[in-house]
């Protein structure tokens, strides 16, 4: 039932004041209740005057409103927000290469690079011709208008074809988007060294994203009359590219010092952005930085034989994403900013988790111990912060949670002592804001009775392990490290516990059978773990466990929609949809649930689970060289599995589009209609190409 506090003092005020005289300050009377429904209908009235003139506009209109927009502008009904908001600039600009790449970002959500073909395409002078030299044209000069005079200056010559042709412009897309780890606290590795990545992984650095910019006539000051600067096509340092040696080596060669340890120059582009927004990568040691002069870039395998760094410099191994601090720097708390890939919405770099207003009590987790909103109470670990949360009183029931633990830090954080106690409130929520990756270390247990608890935001360095008398697990944008054989588990008698994951990578789950399936929507449950090897050496063969299992007698129930199981999955009964199960599938029950749209592995048993619908068995479908379709199935963006174990985790298709955890989203009908699309932007004499960059890891 709705609770009458009355109107709120802001509609009051609008009232004439006899009408109010006769009520006493805190009464909830007949008048009141009224006023309060009549607001209730005012806010209402409001709300859709408000949405009537958001939906005038492509960044704030409903999502039901973006195709009557695109009608208006000409465009195809499923043009995307972004698009119909730059169609103006666009078409101001059509047949630029800048403007192809701006169209195929705004399409597409991924940054793009157009190249022209006269300047990748080679003339050569034919064997049999006298002169014996070969020489290329420069379409700039003219020189293609001497061919076949005196004056040729390469006589009779080949042109190549396709995406190399001269009249042709080739738009390359790199489908993953770099997101940046902001000064976080650095994993210490056995052997003395610091790991970039907050769970100690292989991570090979990448430049800074170049942001979208589309100039327009109509929002920009510059004075009438003045021509409009277009942007060049970008620069290899303005693309979401790894940075390699020869990457490195090719922006500005002058600006590096070559031997075993690489210095660049105060000039090199990587050594751009300053602190705030570096290039490349930025590092503090407590809060200190350490500019570019003392950073050096060289080799640091494990099996020792680095170079050994001065005592006030810092040596990086690009490839691997590894810290080697001198002597004098080791006694402080290392933070590094520096950038990463994230092909699909998976995992802590790419949570978009925010706090919740609605929050009865405020537990803020800061260990640098800074200011904070008055209301909040602020504690420096994760102890002291359940410690807290267990003390809040029950004062009522409201639509948030009763306690939301703020994880707003970027630091390492030691798991809290077992949280196993009845709490005064049952309904907890531990987030890590967007933008902050905060690291959870050793075993995370859960077992207090009753408690219905949300991990959002972060990464676990150790195992999770859930208790039976716990009432509901919830993890949001959680990141697990498989590699170190990390696991989630649920306690033999779990019967009434609901737990569900959403755009989480996590280690294998072990859990029996309960009243409620476990669900899992745009995940990956990765029983390989096998470790990125980005520079060369492939890894060895993994040594492969259960996804799914049993921890006691009988497996779980599963609902998962647009997952990647690597490893067996073993079930009682499933529901699943857009799913990979690389290593096969077994269910108890094969009468009961369903599997549409799916792989189920090369070994598949049609027999040990329900009957499929639109599923694969076997290998993956081939890729045909356009890399936009496939024969029946889409699969644009990555190759077929290789000797690299990683590989297939990213890599599936079916004919109901994408599948597995990184592929639902449909980038290959993306894709398609991007390349269906193109000769809109490109003059009729200009061939349009598309080309998409392979997953490098």
């Amino acid at each position: 039932m709705t609770q009458l506090d009355g109107p709120s003092q802001r509609f009051l005020a609008m009232l004439p004041p006899a009408l109010l005289t006769a009520v006493p300050p805190d009464s909830t009377s007949l008048l009141l209740a009224l006023l309060q429904a009549v607001e209730g209908q005012w806010l209402d009235l409001a709300a859709d005057v408000d949405r009537v003139l958001d939906d005038a506009f492509p960044d704030s209109a409903a999502d039901w409103a973006l195709p009557y927009l695109a009608q208006v502008l000409g465009l195809p009904p499923d043009a995307g927000r972004a698009e119909i908001g730059s169609v103006t600039a666009l078409r101001r600009r059509r047949g630029t290469p800048s403007a192809l790449e701006d169209f195929a970002t705004v399409v597409t959500g991924w940054q793009a690079r157009v190249t022209e073909g006269w300047q990748t395409t080679l003339w050569c002078q034919q064997l049999g011709h006298p002169v014996r030299r070969t020489a290329s044209l420069s379409m700039r000069r003219r020189e293609h208008l001497l061919t076949g005079t005196g004056l040729d200056p390469a006589r009779r010559s080949v042109t190549p074809g396709g995406s190399h042709h001269p009249a042709a412009a080739t738009a390359t897309l790199f489908p993953w988007q770099v997101r940046r780890f902001d000064l976080t606290e650095t994993c210490p590795l056995p052997d003395g060294r610091l790991a970039l990545h907050p769970l100690g992984l292989p991570a090979p650095l990448y430049l800074r994203p170049d942001p979208l910019v589309i100039a327009s006539d109509a929002d920009d000051e510059r004075p009438p009359g003045t021509p409009l600067a277009l942007r060049p096509p970008r620069a290899p340092g303005d693309l979401p590219l790894r940075a390699t040696w020869r990457l490195i080596e090719a922006l500005a060669p002058d600006q590096v010092t070559y031997g075993p340890v690489w210095a660049l120059g105060a000039d090199h582009p990587l050594t751009g952005g300053g602190e705030e927004d570096p290039m490349l990568l930025a590092v503090t040691v407590d809060g200190h930085p350490v500019f570019w002069p003392d950073i050096r870039l060289t080799s640091l395998p494990s099996g020792g034989g680095a170079p050994v760094p001065d005592a006030d410099q810092v040596l990086v191994d690009l490839s691997r994403g590894v810290l080697s601090p001198g002597s004098n720097l080791m006694s402080g708390t290392v933070r590094a900013m520096f950038y990463r890939p994230s092909p699909g919405q998976i995992g802590a770099l790419a949570s978009t988790a925010e706090a919740d207003e609605r929050a009865g009590a405020v537990i803020v987790v800061d260990p640098a111990g800074r200011p904070h909103p008055p209301g909040q109470q602020v504690v420096a670990d994760l102890d002291a912060a359940v410690t807290a949360a267990m003390a809040v009183p029950r004062t009522g029931t409201g639509s948030g949670p009763d306690v939301e633990i703020r994880l707003e830090t970027n630091d390492r954080l030691p798991a809290p002592s077992p949280i196993a106690a009845a709490p005064g409130v049952t309904r907890w929520r531990i987030v890590a804001p967007a933008g902050l990756t905060p690291v959870i270390t050793n075993t995370l247990t859960v077992s207090a009775p009753g408690l219905q608890i949300e991990l959002a935001g972060c990464y676990l360095e150790g195992d999770l392990e859930i208790g039976a008398d716990v009432a509901a697990v919830t993890l949001t944008g959680v990141t697990m490290n498989p590699v170190a054989g990390r696991t989630l588990s649920v306690q033999s008698g779990a019967w009434a516990l609901r737990l569900a994951a959403t755009r989480c990578h996590l280690g294998p789950i072990q859990a029996d059978l309960s009243a409620f399936p476990i669900t899992l929507t745009d995940c990956i449950v990765d029983g390989a773990g096998v470790p990125p090897s980005p520079w060369g050496a492939l890894p060895g063969a993994p040594t492969v466990v259960p996804a799914i299992s049993a921890i006691g007698r009988f497996p779980p129930q599963v609902q998962a929609t647009a997952c990647t199981f690597a490893g067996p999955v073993a079930v009682d009964t499933i529901e699943a949809t857009d799913c990979l199960f690389l290593h096969g599938l077994r269910t108890i029950v094969t009468s009961e649930g369903c599997v549409r749209y799916c792989h189920l592995g090369d070994a598949d048993d049609p027999q040990a689970h329900p009957a499929p619908f639109a599923c694969i068995s076997g290998p993956l479908p081939a890729m045909v060289s356009t890399g936009v379709e496939s024969v029946g199935y889409y699969a644009p963006t990555l190759s077929a599995p290789s000797g690299r174990g990683a590989d297939p985790i990213l890599t599936s298709a079916s004919d109901g589009g994408e599948i597995g955890a990184y592929h639902h989203a449909r980038r290959g009908p993306l894709a398609l209609r991007l390349a269906q699309r193109l000769p809109e932007m490109t003059p009729l004499t200009v061939h349009p190409h598309l080309d998409i960059t392979p997953a490098e890891e």
